[in-house]
């Protein structure tokens, strides 16, 4: 069984500039390059969706309404769970287990 191999960044950027610059068909490309048609169309894909090559969504922006709620949201779970950390340690344990 082999392995999936792995390319740099900097080779799929050129593959992705290449496949675009070249007007030729993308199986064409990929042929060339020695890679499959399947990793340059998804290297295509998340370059025009801005996305890096590891999966990850780009950062996107906050709306700051949102932002306070959490926030506010955040520090009322804080306090529930000193409250019951609190509670936790004053309270006597049982001894019949």
């Amino acid at each position: 069984m082999s392995s999936r191999p792995t390319y740099s960044d900097e080779f799929k950027a050129d593959a992705v500039a290449l496949a675009e610059s070249s007007g030729r068909p993308l199986a064409l490309v990929a042929a060339e390059l020695g890679i499959s048609l399947t990793a340059l169309k998804r290297w295509v894909r998340l370059a025009h969706d801005g996305q890096s090559g590891d999966g990850k969504k780009p950062d996107q922006p906050v709306d700051a309404a949102k932002y306070k709620a959490l926030e506010v949201r955040l520090r009322e779970v804080e306090r529930e769970n000193e409250f019951l950390k609190k509670s936790q340690r004053s309270s006597p344990r049982s001894n019949g287990r």
